[in-house]
């Protein structure tokens, strides 16, 4: 008789819930993402050789703001930090906004690059003036989330819930 080994497959699931929102400055600075609900990543690892890599991203999301700068003020910068949970041993969270895009009258910002995601605020957009994004997908700034595997023996199946705040700050 043979011994047959099924071997399962490690599944993690995130939960990236991008409801927190805060603006540290002038009561008429706005911030918006336009989707609001949980963005579901599947890192199930493929174990067949010759497979080519599976992409974990996410670029569903869209970072609107309105922000009001008197010109002898400083400009404004968008924050972004984990206000929530935790990323799992052998992952990294990366955020990447996009250039702005639209039809924007005045000073949109100017985006940082890939930052890794921490529980320490990481300027995401810096230099913005008095501008206004417009609002919903394709204007604004288009994030892109990705997850980058550190270390394979670290990773435990499981669900993780993850809030992200993003904050405006002068």
């Amino acid at each position: 008789m043979k011994n047959i080994i099924i071997m399962k497959k490690p599944r993690i699931i995130f939960w990236i819930l991008l409801l927190s929102i805060s603006c540290i400055s002038h009561a008429q600075n706005s911030i918006s993402l336009t989707k609001r609900n949980p963005i579901y990543m599947d890192l199930t690892p493929s174990f067949s050789a010759g497979l080519t890599k599976k992409n974990i991203s996410d670029d569903s999301q869209w970072l609107n703001y309105t922000t009001l700068v008197h010109p002898s003020d400083p400009t404004i910068s968008i924050t972004v930090e984990i206000a929530s949970g935790s990323i799992p041993k052998g992952l990294e969270m990366q955020i990447e906004a996009s250039h702005y895009i639209g039809m924007s009258k005045g000073k949109p910002g100017i985006p940082t690059g890939k930052i890794i995601v921490t529980h320490i605020p990481r300027v995401l957009i810096d230099n913005i003036g008095t501008s206004y994004t417009g609002s919903g997908r394709n204007e604004g700034h288009q994030l892109t989330y990705s997850f980058i595997i550190t270390d394979y023996s670290k990773l435990l199946s499981g669900t993780t819930t993850i809030y992200l705040q993003y904050t405006i700050t002068q």
